[in-house]
């Protein structure tokens, strides 16, 4: 069933084609699973399965971009450079999504870097045969499409979110995130390497996670953390998760 049209006047997310066996088990990217049979079928033919590493380069600021990635459960990180060297990031993409959107905008590269940010695997695309689907199913086009206004909104989200929250209810947030993306509460991730994702001091990381960890909430160990208690996670955030999980079912359904 093709997707309604994010120009009409209906709120109601895109329905959801009855799945085929064999076809909808071989991805668990949420965006894709939103495609008719056919058209899932078209993508996962000229796609591979791959494994992202935790900090693997998925794609270089300005470099031209040879595929996209349709996560299953890796998380993507896009990250913001400056000219000093300093990085921020601006979005995590998991088994929610796709990057990047300058494939699907036909646009050769990005001002943005791409890198793994926990490990897991992925379909990859090159980049010429995504375009050439978006041109020829309607279905891809606008479900990728209606994913464009969500990444805008989400940036936008976060970007209030960095502005006026502080780092407990930011590192709550990240973290439940994460745990939607990968489909499991225990992943790779260091401090130093969430300090640089959420744009502060290592110490300052430092003294957000014993926080969680006292209140049990958390546990994490060498280069990993384990989600423990998920609702009391969930009070801690602040109201840019909830707004954006809300935001997503408006647009996507129950994705």
């Amino acid at each position: 069933m093709a997707l309604p049209s994010i120009q009409t006047a209906s709120n109601a997310p895109p329905a959801r084609p009855a799945p085929i066996l064999g076809v909808e088990a071989r991805t668990r990217n949420k965006i894709l699973n939103l495609l008719s049979p056919k058209e899932l079928e078209a993508v996962l033919d000229r796609s591979e399965t791959v494994t992202i590493e935790s900090k693997e380069i998925v794609f270089l600021r300005r470099e031209p971009i040879p595929y996209a990635y349709f996560p299953d459960n890796c998380v993507i990180s896009l990250v913001t450079e400056m000219e000093d060297g300093d990085a921020v990031e601006a979005m995590t993409i998991g088994n929610d999504g796709f990057v990047p959107l300058a494939v699907f905008h036909e646009v050769p590269s990005s001002w943005l870097k791409a890198i793994g940010q926990i490990t897991g695997e992925a379909r990859r695309i090159p980049a010429a045969d995504l375009v050439a689907l978006t041109r020829k199913y309607e279905g891809l086009h606008r479900v990728l499409h209606r994913y464009s206004q969500f990444v805008f909104e989400t940036v936008s989200q976060s970007a209030a979110c960095n502005r006026l929250h502080v780092i407990e209810q930011r590192a709550a947030r990240w973290l439940l995130m994460s745990e939607d993306r990968v489909g499991r509460n225990r992943f790779d991730l260091t401090q130093e390497f969430l300090a640089e994702m959420l744009g502060v001091r290592r110490p300052g990381v430092t003294v957000a996670m014993g926080v969680l960890e006292r209140a049990g909430l958390i546990a994490h160990g060498r280069g990993n953390i384990t989600v423990v208690d998920r609702a009391g996670l969930e009070k801690v955030a602040c109201e840019c998760y909830g707004a954006i999980k809300a935001r997503q079912k408006e647009l996507f359904g129950s994705v």
